[in-house]
């Protein structure tokens, strides 16, 4: 009779622990469910999507007259352009906090003149480099570690 009891007893603690432990992470999620979200808005801004962008410096320096140098990220956050010499495709996505991430970019192979090159391969290595966007009086800076991009929206 006293192992009967026993059993009951340590089975009743069993219980008791599970449902113990089950009410504590219910009240952990609720916690998680009522905190407020990340408010979007003033503190965050909406990359303008599907707007095409004119590369007008790259690391404070203006680039060459005539060179035509271009950004977009579609609806479907793919993004392409030209880089002066080839044309360029890559997912590209803006994320929290105002972050753009790239996947690796297709690019056609043509060869162009050096300072063509150098413009080609100033503009995509900052865009590949875990880069930080904004918005400043009109203009598209885009800031990495890679270098720093200023864009005029296109007409």
């Amino acid at each position: 009779m006293k192992s009967s009891i026993s059993r009951a007893l340590c089975a009743l603690a069993a219980v008791l622990a599970v449902a113990s432990a089950s009410t504590f992470a219910h009240a952990q999620m609720r916690k998680e469910e009522e905190k407020e979200p990340t408010p979007i808005g003033a503190a965050f801004k909406n990359f303008p999507l599907d707007q095409t962008w004119q590369l007008r410096e790259i690391n404070d320096k203006p680039i060459p007259a005539g060179l035509d140098v271009s950004l977009m990220i579609d609806g479907n956050l793919r993004g392409s352009g030209f880089t002066g010499c080839n044309t360029w495709s890559a997912t590209l996505y803006p994320v929290k906090e105002q972050h753009l991430l790239m996947g690796p970019p297709a690019l056609t192979k043509k060869q162009c003149a050096k300072d063509v090159m150098a413009v080609e391969n100033g503009f995509l290595s900052a865009l590949i480099a875990q880069q930080t966007w904004d918005l400043v009086n009109g203009e598209l800076v885009i800031k990495g570690k890679r270098g720093n991009l200023r864009l005029a929206r296109s007409l």
